[in-house]
């Protein structure tokens, strides 16, 4: 997990020192939940087409119409609202909805047509908070893991 961290503060830091950065908007999503156990259950998902999937014998029934366990996201922007914290559900196809809302653009999928976009995150109606990056804490430096056979 190191390397990631390492990883992302570098790709973090790089963004924020970019003069590109006012007018930014970072989604920062995993793309699984790491194994570890969510005590909160995968909700239903709306399916992302009336197509259902080709399941082989050994194949676990379902339509794509439920969520894994959740994951991490970070959305960072001069505009972000300090602190904030959101109860609504958002998803990877979040990222879709706002740039579709954003650029008026078609929506590809029953799933991003319904989605939530992150703009609650964000405050688009004042002086933007954090047009002055933010300073980040150094992560721990990458450790090497040792497996036995």
């Amino acid at each position: 997990m190191s390397y990631g961290e390492s990883w992302a503060a570098q790709a973090v830091k790089a963004i924020l020192a970019s003069p590109a950065w006012p007018r930014t908007l970072l989604i920062y999503t995993y793309d699984e939940h790491g194994g570890y156990y969510d005590h909160m259950p995968p909700p239903a998902a709306i399916a992302p087409d009336s197509i259902p999937p080709k399941l082989g014998p050994g194949d676990v029934p379902g339509g794509y119409d439920i969520y894994g366990p959740r994951v991490p996201a970070v959305v960072a922007s001069p505009y972000s609202k300090p602190n904030a914290v959101t109860n609504a559900l958002h998803d990877h196809t979040s990222f879709l909805a706002t740039v579709e809302a954003k650029w008026n653009l078609p929506r590809l999928t029953y799933r991003d047509a319904n989605a939530k976009t992150v703009l609650d995150f964000l405050n688009l109606g004042g002086a933007p908070a954090f047009l002055e990056p933010p300073t980040l804490a150094e992560p721990p430096a990458p450790v090497a893991t040792v497996t036995s056979p």
